[in-house]
């Protein structure tokens, strides 16, 4: 019955939205110093972790650690850096027609559109913490991220479009 419900309001509406950042850099400068630091600071000074008297985790242990998982966050803020650099170029749009959501998806320096019908959505999780919107599919999980609308405002409206 929910779904009858959702396809029937989705009948009339056709709205696009523009998916490009302002700038590629938006929202990365804290991951980009946190990465930096999680690699550089274990590097000039090792330190373990411990409580009293008890080692818990020994400076190249713990130096060990931290440096691939600042690594690892660098290589993420890269990746979406990249994304959001291609996004800006090429000019990304998400377009909402009659029942179908058409989105641009990176791949290979290129954007590709791709599409999923409105009655294929098993679940909408809406993560304001992360500033995302996620839509889960059968065969895959797609994610929307307030900083590629062009503004709060847009985010919300599309948001709306499946409440």
């Amino acid at each position: 019955m929910e779904t009858t419900k959702t396809t029937e309001k989705f009948q009339s509406v056709h709205k696009t939205f523009s998916y490009t950042p302002k700038s590629a850099l938006t929202n990365q400068w804290s991951s980009l110093a946190f990465g930096i630091g999680m690699v550089i600071v274990p590097l000039i000074y090792p330190f373990g972790l411990r409580i009293r008297r008890a080692v818990i985790l020994s400076p190249e242990v713990l130096s060990t650690i931290l440096i691939i998982c600042g690594a690892l966050l660098l290589l993420m803020t890269f990746f979406s850096i990249r994304k959001a650099r291609v996004l800006a170029a090429q000019g990304g749009t998400v377009t909402v027609d009659k029942g179908r959501v058409t989105y641009p998806e990176v791949n290979k320096n290129k954007i590709e559109y791709n599409s999923f019908l409105i009655s294929d959505i098993n679940y909408i999780k809406d993560d304001d913490e992360e500033n995302q919107f996620k839509v889960s599919l059968p065969d895959k999980y797609i994610v929307f991220e307030i900083k590629y609308f062009a503004s709060q405002e847009d985010f919300d409206e599309f948001r709306s479009l499946f409440n």
